[in-house]
C-alpha cells in the first residue's frame, strides 16, 4: 500500500465510532525503515474552521485493527500532539 493510499482513508475509534482524522505524516524507524506510527490530523469543528493548527494524533501500528477499502479501525485513541 502506498502512503498516499492511506492518507485518504478515515481513522475510526473502534470502541466508540469516532472518526479520529485522516494520516498527514509518519514516524519511521530509523533501525529498520519501517513505519512506527502514523500522525493524524483532526477534523474540525464549525468554529474552528478560521482558526490555526489543528492538533494532531500519534496511532501506533500495533493499535491498527483493521484496514479496509475507505476506513481504517483503530484500538486505541492514540496520543494527542499539539
Amino acid at each position: 500500500m502506498k502512503f498516499t493510499d492511506i492518507q485518504q482513508k478515515e481513522f475510526i475509534e473502534a470502541s466508540d465510532g469516532k472518526m479520529l482524522g485522516f494520516v498527514n505524516d509518519a514516524q519511521i524507524s530509523k533501525e529498520t525503515g519501517m513505519i512506527e506510527s502514523f500522525f493524524l490530523a483532526e477534523p474540525k469543528k464549525m468554529l474552528e474552521l478560521f482558526s490555526g493548527n489543528r492538533p494532531t494524533v500519534m496511532i501506533r501500528l500495533f493499535d491498527i485493527k483493521v484496514i479496509g477499502k475507505d476506513v481504517v479501525i483503530v484500538q486505541s485513541k492514540g496520543v494527542e500532539h499539539g
